[in-house]
């Protein structure tokens, strides 16, 4: 092929076609004039050259691209060897025994042996129970006793004992105003009180004693009060008392007294404290001065009566 040079197809040295002709036409030694007009068409001559220099130029760059098509088609990553090799690979895959063509046309005979084995019967029934299940909800939904009617007629009912409610909630007497004024009194007389009670209470023949104990927790000196009353049969009442008083703040007095009766009987502790910030505490003992029952300062409930006589 012919190596020509994409930028200047002609050689060096080498001279087109036009100046051939002129450099022959001087050493005729033909006139000035003559030579001109010999020129002239020698320079029609020139643009063949420049068209036929443009013709190689294409033709180089049409080789150019030549070759590098040559150079894609080659390529051991994307050329022809590599689309051969995928060729390769989906021809295998086809022709598998394991998940190819033949396997898939096996698994679709079985599909269709399955289909062919399936009895037409056994939906049939499914439809018939499904049909006789349909009919029972529609019974039920109908039913005068339980059905959508008694539901609505049920609803109507707790409707109206709601708006009931909502009435006794907004009545002035007892309603959640009332309840709301009887629960801050209650706090109130809790805030504030100075009596307390551990309620009734059982002791057994071992209890013999009460250990009785308090606390100021104030700044100035203050007094407890405590109340023993045990009722035994047709409400009959023994009585016994005892004063702590307790001069220094922060301070703590016990003292032990006897249980007033005898036997299995009924008990009630009331504590008169001369400042609501008093805490107490009561315990009955044994012989052995074992606790039995213990009433912490928490477990004591505050009264707003007078005690008992």
């Amino acid at each position: 092929m012919w190596n020509w040079d994409e930028i200047n197809p002609w050689k060096p040295g080498h001279k087109h076609h036009h100046e051939h002709q002129c450099d022959d036409f001087f050493e005729e030694d033909h006139c000035k004039d003559n030579c001109k007009d010999h020129c002239k068409d020698c320079h029609q001559c020139g643009h063949d050259s420049e068209l036929l220099m443009k013709i190689i130029k294409v033709l180089c760059i049409l080789k150019k691209e030549v070759g590098k098509c040559e150079q894609l088609l080659c390529n051991p990553k994307f050329g022809l060897k590599e689309i051969k090799c995928e060729i390769k690979n989906i021809e295998n895959a086809i022709f598998s025994p394991t998940f190819g063509l033949e396997e898939i046309k096996f698994e679709v005979s079985e599909i269709l042996d399955i289909v062919r084995d399936i009895n037409i019967e056994i939906p049939i029934t499914l439809l018939n129970d499904i049909k006789s299940e349909v009919s029972a909800i529609e019974s039920a939904v109908f039913s005068p006793t339980f059905g959508l009617e008694e539901i609505k007629s049920e609803v109507s009912n707790i409707e109206t004992i709601v708006a009931g409610i909502e009435d006794m909630l907004d009545n002035p007497t007892f309603g959640l105003v009332e309840i709301k004024s009887e629960i801050s009194l209650i706090l109130a007389n809790q805030g504030f009180a100075n009596l307390f009670t551990t309620g009734p209470f059982l002791v057994e023949c071992a209890e013999q004693t009460i250990l009785l104990k308090a606390l100021n927790n104030t700044a100035s000196p203050q007094t407890v009060t405590f109340n023993i009353r045990t009722v035994g049969p047709n409400c009959s009442v023994a009585r016994a008392s005892a004063t702590l008083s307790i001069n220094t703040p922060c301070c703590i007095l016990e003292e032990t007294v006897t249980i007033p009766g005898t036997g299995r009987r009924n008990i009630e502790i009331r504590a008169i404290l001369s400042d609501p910030r008093m805490q107490v505490y009561a315990a009955t003992q044994d012989c052995a001065f074992n606790k039995v029952n213990e009433f912490k300062s928490a477990e004591w409930v505050p009264v707003a009566t007078f005690p008992c006589l």
